[in-house]
């Protein structure tokens, strides 16, 4: 992919692929490889890294359930995203893996937009639910494939709210920013950090620390590109009865769940019951996120 790494540095080989993904971060002029382990650690990642089939069969058995599990989450992720990017009314808005639209929706009435948002999604059968909302208007590819492409580039504002962690080859889209992104765009990122607060019973804390993008490599890499990028970390709040935690856990409703069988999610309510929730009928949970906001500035006295 054209990395170059420092002269002695030893290199790597790998069947999976997932080596430029997840082991290289920017330093100075040049990469490298951050791993002395690297092959235990691309063995090991290699295992639970979910593949773009795996991903669509995760998110078409929970389509249904999908909204309503995401439902606060949401309310909370459109606050962010309102109080982070100031939009215009005319803007042409991509929100890449927006799924069913429905945070899509609440952005385009929010942001009061006159234009309606580009959801962008591989999932069919999300899609289907997502040209049912106001403000939508849907194309079924990956992130890969739009961002591959210099005549997709002429949005103002560029989405990825909680899905960066699905793209197999993010550090290619960032060249890609950083050589066809115009003057005064907007890329926003929102993706969670491997330490969650999340209530995830044992089992499944392993499976989501493996799943999330790696924030520092990312941000590294954006800078040594050129591009400004903003950094800032966010808390969402939300407020429920631990039944419907547990029910958002039965219906897998984030995808490094569906590494788990239907057993391993009983156990696993059945350990959190015991230990956190035995004298709770409702709960407060803090669902940390990053926020990533991602410019390429304009020239002096450019008109762009």
């Amino acid at each position: 992919k054209g990395f170059i790494l420092q002269p002695g540095t030893p290199t790597v080989s790998t069947s999976n692929g997932n080596c430029k993904a997840i082991l290289l971060v920017g330093k100075s002029d040049h990469w490298y490889c951050n791993s002395s382990t690297i092959h235990d650690e691309m063995d090991e990642i290699g295992k639970h890294t979910l593949t773009l089939g795996k991903t669509l069969e995760c998110y078409r058995a929970t389509t249904n359930a999908y909204d309503e599990a995401y439902s606060q989450t949401h309310e909370e992720m459109v606050k962010i995203v309102l109080g982070k990017i100031q939009f215009g009314e005319n803007d042409f808005v991509v929100d890449i893996g927006g799924g069913t639209g429905s945070l899509t929706q609440a952005i385009y009435r929010g942001a009061r937009l006159k234009r309606n948002i580009l959801c962008v999604d591989p999932c069919e059968s999300m899609l289907t639910l997502a040209i049912q909302n106001d403000g939508v208007t849907s194309l079924k590819s990956t992130a890969e494939e739009f961002f591959s492409h210099k005549e997709n580039y002429a949005f103002d504002k560029a989405l990825m709210l909680s899905c960066i962690h699905h793209f197999s080859d993010p550090f290619t889209i960032f060249k890609k920013w950083a050589e066809w992104l115009r003057p005064g765009s907007t890329c926003f990122i929102l993706t969670r950090p491997p330490n969650t607060t999340l209530p995830f019973f044992r089992k499944a804390i392993p499976f989501f620390e493996k799943s999330v993008a790696d924030v520092p490599a990312m941000v590294d890499c954006l800078r040594h590109l050129g591009l400004k990028v903003e950094v800032s970390e966010e808390g969402m709040v939300l407020k429920m009865s631990k039944h419907r935690w547990y029910s958002m856990l039965r219906v897998r409703y984030m995808s490094h769940l569906h590494n788990l069988t239907d057993q391993d999610i009983e156990e696993g309510i059945a350990e959190l019951e015991r230990e956190k929730f035995f004298d709770k009928l409702n709960i407060t949970i803090v669902d940390n996120i990053t926020a990533i906001t991602v410019r390429k500035e304009k020239l002096p006295f450019s008109n762009e």
